[in-house]
């Protein structure tokens, strides 16, 4: 059973599937929308001629719907089938496809990609489900290619998003691997407007993943805004050990001069990336001001992968600060063991860093919190900070005297997340030292506990609620959950 304080359920009623119904369009067979709507139009007209509502008006409504639900809509009078084929309706797109669209012999999408894709401006790719039916996966790639290639000849995007090709990666045999890496190196050299990119799990080799960020430079650097790279390479020791120009070959972050936000795994390319950037400093000191504002880095290696990277240095993101004044960095570690070791490569001086993430997959990843804490305040992480999140192991009875000097320290930070595992005291204590003594420069702390024991047997629970409660009257957002397996 479990057992929680408090708990906050957000749920988002607009958070819809722009796409996700493609197939029921099979149903607007022209013949039979021409009378259906004949139809229909008599009846509307005598209901309020709801036939003639304004097209912006049309425009707006069908913009809120699922596709399903468009394609019904369609289907009620010859005006709003006519609104059906207006921009607003295709400008977003979602090309994903399901299981028993896979097994038909031809593509039902593919017939509206073709009528309607001059229209997309927002398009988003997801691989297919994972299967063991290798013929679904071929079918996949094959209307993939096709797909890429129509909106190769017809579409200039804003924005375009690739994800979840892993599972079709590792069930494609290598010339079908070319042929997609082609269609997606064709695309991208035909968009000339793009502002997002996103590759997200898929994994190419080094050469393609390289490829491909040079086609963005070429053809989109001036207006790409956003960029995330992640899972973006499979395995890149292997073909960078064979290549000792590799680093070379490596664009530049002031390559894309116009980007604001990068999401990218720490890596080989991301890496060389900032150090050529570096080292090549004097020649764009002089070049246009340089708007990249947020950086997210996302690591999930064991050390001894580390061990094939040389490292940044406080001198590295020393020009960066120079580069991008406004720079704030996002950084995400999930570690398994060492992990002294591992935010000790990762967090050093010089980073603004405003976001930290640390959690471990390993309940035995061994190095006490206040360490941490220790080597953020002698890099000076503490005087950027707006957000923290902890997966903390290590059960102890001083969580006030070990979290709480930093958070004081800590003048920006606005939301502190905790992660406990089976934890047997402390929750209460720290709770009573923020009525004292709270840390008023917070506005959001949630702490989570996962408690393998019965829910009778924690301590201070009837405390915890009522220390909850009046933190919260005193101005503070805070959640304690408790889920208890026993």
């Amino acid at each position: 059973m479990g057992a929680v304080f408090t708990s906050e359920i957000v749920s988002d009623a607009k958070a819809i599937d722009p796409i996700g119904a493609q197939y029921t369009e099979l149903k607007r067979d022209s013949e039979t929308v021409q009378s259906i709507a004949s139809k229909e139009t008599e009846e509307c007209e005598k209901q309020g001629k709801w036939s003639e509502l304004p097209s912006l008006p049309l425009e707006n409504i069908y913009s809120f719907l699922r596709r399903e639900d468009q394609v019904n809509m369609s289907l009620v009078c010859r005006s709003w089938s006519e609104g059906y084929s207006s921009p607003s309706v295709w400008k977003t797109f979602r090309f994903y496809l399901t299981e028993p669209q896979l097994s038909m012999d031809t593509c039902p999408v593919m017939k509206f990609v073709q009528k309607y894709s001059a229209m997309f401006r927002y398009v988003e790719i997801r691989g297919p489900a994972r299967s063991e039916n290798n013929l679904l996966v071929k079918n996949f790639c094959r209307h993939f290619i096709e797909f890429l290639q129509i909106l190769t000849r017809n579409t200039q995007l804003i924005s375009v998003e690739f994800r979840y090709f892993l599972h079709c990666f590792t069930h494609i045999d290598s010339s079908t691997y070319n042929d997609i890496c082609s269609a997606i190196a064709d695309f991208l050299a035909s968009q000339h407007h793009l502002k997002l990119v996103e590759f997200d799990q898929c994994p190419f080799e080094y050469q393609e993943s390289v490829d491909l960020l040079r086609i963005l430079i070429e053809n989109s650097s001036e207006s790409l805004e956003h960029l995330k790279l992640r899972y973006f390479v499979s395995d890149e020791n292997k073909d960078i050990k064979q290549d000792s120009n590799a680093a070379q070959k490596l664009p530049m972050l002031t390559d894309f001069p116009s980007l604001k936000t990068l999401y990218m795994d720490y890596s080989f390319i991301f890496e060389n990336m900032v150090v050529r950037q570096s080292a090549a400093i004097q020649t764009v000191k002089n070049c246009k001001t340089l708007v990249l504002s947020k950086l997210i880095i996302y690591n999930c290696r064991n050390y001894t992968e580390m061990g094939d990277f040389r490292g940044l240095t406080s001198t590295n993101w020393r020009y960066m600060k120079r580069l991008y004044p406004d720079l704030q960095i996002e950084l995400i570690l999930t570690i398994d063991y060492l992990a002294r070791q591992v935010f000790e490569f990762f967090i050093l001086p010089n980073m603004p860093v405003s976001r930290l993430e640390y959690s471990s997959v390993d309940f035995n990843a061994g190095t006490a919190i206040a360490v941490l804490f220790d080597h953020l305040l002698s890099c000076k992480t503490n005087e950027h900070l707006l957000s923290l999140k902890l997966d903390w192991d290590e059960p102890t009875q001083h969580l006030s005297s070990t979290i709480n000097p930093f958070l004081q320290a800590c003048k920006k930070l606005k939301c502190f997340e905790l992660f406990m595992f089976n934890t047997t005291s402390g929750i209460d204590v720290l709770l009573e030292s923020w009525l004292e003594n709270r840390p008023e420069y917070l506005e959001k702390v949630i702490i989570d506990i996962l408690y393998i024991h019965n829910e009778n047997d924690f301590p201070g629970l009837i405390k915890i609620n009522e220390y909850l409660s009046l933190l919260k009257l005193a101005g503070l957002n805070i959640s304690v959950k408790l889920r208890i397996y026993s």
